[in-house]
């Protein structure tokens, strides 16, 4: 029997110790399915959580200028002067110089050769004569700074002139170079002649032994300047104020007419000239200048000459047709040197804006739950959360937005009845604020979305 059980217990051992090893597999098997499991609901999670790629911009307050280009052609009242007989002027005053009734300009000679060339000679005198009387015989060491930055200011243009093979510009500033190099020599004293009576003299030295034909003077107060462009006739003083845009822009079609021998100069008699220009419906410009003329907004006009010359000028009309609309403005800014030609380039700043600059790849829409209005905003990130903040466009522009900051939003807001107030504020997001981490780029966003 001894022998018998303890075969039976050898027999029954095995099969014991095999059922024992295959609960174990089983248990280690379902213990792997779990945690394979586990681990693929975390992939999952991280998966819908992680943004790949996400890019962020903290929000920064610019300000904004937006400019307008425009080409001005210029009525004055202006009449020319004759001496009959004539072709070469000995001046008194400067050019652009205000006279009163009566004053003297100068007089009037007879050259039968050489008139072109002996009058640049003489209009040089009496530049420095007037020159000379306005600083009083003598110049400031800020005067000789000023003109010889205005001739470095010149000479870089003429060279940029140069390079674009614009040879009127090219002659312009040369012109004005000049005309500077002149006036430094003045006011230095490096021409030798600080003397009144001394420039006097050689001037008239040129003169000697030519017909003398008359005396010049003006019956009207006014400017006196010594060129005639022919347009005078032309561009008439009192169409300005209500010309239509076709008759301007017959105007600037025509002609210039031929200055005839004789013409002395011109006299401009208003302080207030006008300048008008023709904007197309395809220029921005307009709508620009549709905001303005309701309260005759007065514009910094920079001009494009060489010393950069700035003038105010006051939205008077403002007249639309089929193609485009006309615009004109008043002035009375008359700066010494400057040259007012018919025609000037001008630039101004149409409106600025101040706000928050947002790529417009940062911004989205979102339907509001509440209101069931579409709601416009960006996504920020607070901390690792997604969240969604409200924004009030201000102006849009190429690749950009510009929204009104939080400060300027609130106030508004605060102003408004407490029913509208309710109402626009019913969906319950905040608006953006400064240095909000702005979430430009990433991959399905949503509120509420947890980041790493």
């Amino acid at each position: 029997m001894a022998n018998l059980y303890d075969v039976t217990r050898r027999l029954t051992a095995p099969r014991k110790k095999l059922g024992g090893e295959r609960v174990k597999s089983l248990l280690g098997a379902g213990f792997i399915i779990l945690m394979l499991g586990v681990i693929g609901f975390a992939i999952y999670q991280v998966a819908r959580h992680v943004t790949v790629g996400l890019n962020t911009l903290r929000t920064q307050e610019i300000q904004d200028k937006s400019y307008v280009s425009l080409e001005l052609y210029l009525f004055r009242d202006e009449q020319p002067l004759y001496a009959e007989g004539s072709n070469l002027y000995l001046y008194d005053v400067g050019n652009g110089e205000r006279m009163g009734v009566g004053h003297s300009l100068g007089t009037a000679y007879r050259a039968e050769e050489g008139a072109a060339d002996l009058q640049l000679r003489l209009n040089g005198y009496g530049e420095r004569i007037s020159l000379l009387r306005e600083l009083g015989g003598t110049g400031t060491p800020a005067d000789a700074r000023d003109t010889a930055d205005a001739v470095d200011r010149d000479y870089l243009g003429l060279l940029a002139a140069a390079g674009k093979g614009d040879l009127s510009a090219v002659s312009g500033y040369a012109d004005s170079m000049l005309d500077g190099l002149g006036r430094y020599d003045v006011i230095t004293g490096a021409s030798g002649s600080q003397s009144v009576a001394a420039l006097v003299a050689e001037r008239a030295a040129l003169v000697e032994g030519l017909t003398r034909i008359s005396p010049m003077s003006t019956d009207r107060s006014g400017y006196f300047y010594y060129q005639c462009d022919g347009y005078e006739s032309v561009f008439d003083y009192a169409a300005a104020m209500h010309m239509t845009p076709a008759e301007f822009r017959e105007l600037t079609a025509r002609q210039a007419s031929t200055v005839s021998e004789g013409v002395v100069g011109k006299m401009v008699y208003s302080t207030v000239w006008y300048a008008a220009a023709y904007i197309p419906l395809s220029d921005g410009a307009i709508e620009v200048f549709q905001q303005g003329i309701a309260r005759h907004k007065t514009y910094v006009m920079r001009c494009s000459d060489s010393a950069g010359t700035e003038l105010s000028m006051t939205l008077e009309r403002l007249v639309p047709d089929e193609g485009g609309a006309l615009v004109v403005f008043s002035s009375q800014d008359m700066p010494r040197g400057f040259d007012f030609t018919r025609r000037i380039s001008v630039e101004t700043v149409a409106f600025e804006t101040g706000g928050y600059r947002i790529p417009v790849e940062a911004v989205v829409t979102l339907r509001s739950k509440e209101t069931g209005e579409d709601v416009t905003g960006v996504y920020i990130l607070a901390g690792n959360v997604v969240e969604f903040r409200k924004i009030s466009v201000y102006v849009r522009r190429d690749g950009y937005i510009i929204a009104e900051t939080y400060e300027d939003v609130r106030a508004y807001l605060d102003s408004l009845p407490e029913e509208e107030y309710d109402k626009r504020t019913a969906d319950g997001w905040s608006y953006l604020r400064l240095n909000d981490n702005i979430i430009t780029g990433g991959n399905e966003l949503y509120e509420g979305k947890v980041i790493g």
